[in-house]
């Protein structure tokens, strides 16, 4: 009444497989540093016996340091009375007035740098600068505009129970 069982011979892994399965993390190790060597030469070169930066990594230090001094505080606002997209209080869409305020943020690259057209566009949103200082004075200003964006009129304006913490694109308070 069944089937005929045969006896299955008994599995055990044989050492090629172990060995196998130990190449590819050490080959994966192994790339890892391989890289890093190569990095390491990207950045420093010895001149006289003494470890230095290379001119190319000086320059790119000395573009941030640049950028560091020059940034923005811009906010995206509405274009238009029309639904856009929430990333918090459990709406995923929410309907803002033409000329409210969307997202605020800081940024070094400029308007281009941080958004392209399509991007603006396609959130039906405009960039505006509020602020231009150094980073560390626009990223306290940017915290001071989300802070205090609660009591904001476009926002007291609202039904309380449709009133914000903060912007719709601003996920969290920072």
């Amino acid at each position: 009444m069944g089937a005929d069982q045969t006896p299955r011979p008994d599995y055990s892994p044989s050492e090629t497989k172990k060995e196998k399965t130990l190449f590819l993390p050490l080959f994966i190790v192994a790339s890892i540093l391989i890289l890093c060597a190569l990095k390491w030469r990207d950045v420093v070169e010895y001149v006289n016996g003494e470890a230095q930066l290379t001119a190319q990594y000086q320059k790119e230090l000395q573009n941030h340091l640049d950028e560091a001094d020059e940034a923005e505080q811009y906010a995206l606002v509405a274009l238009t009375n029309g639904w856009y997209t929430c990333v918090h209080s459990g709406f995923a869409l929410y309907f803002l007035k033409a000329g409210e305020v969307w997202k605020y943020g800081t940024t070094t690259k400029g308007e281009q740098g941080r958004y392209d057209y399509k991007f603006l566009r396609g959130n039906g949103v405009y960039y505006i600068v509020q602020f231009r200082g150094t980073l560390h004075e626009c990223l306290k200003e940017e915290k001071k505009k989300i802070y205090t964006y609660p009591v904001l009129p476009e926002n007291l304006a609202r039904e309380e129970e449709l009133r914000l913490i903060r912007p719709p694109y601003n996920p969290i308070r920072r």
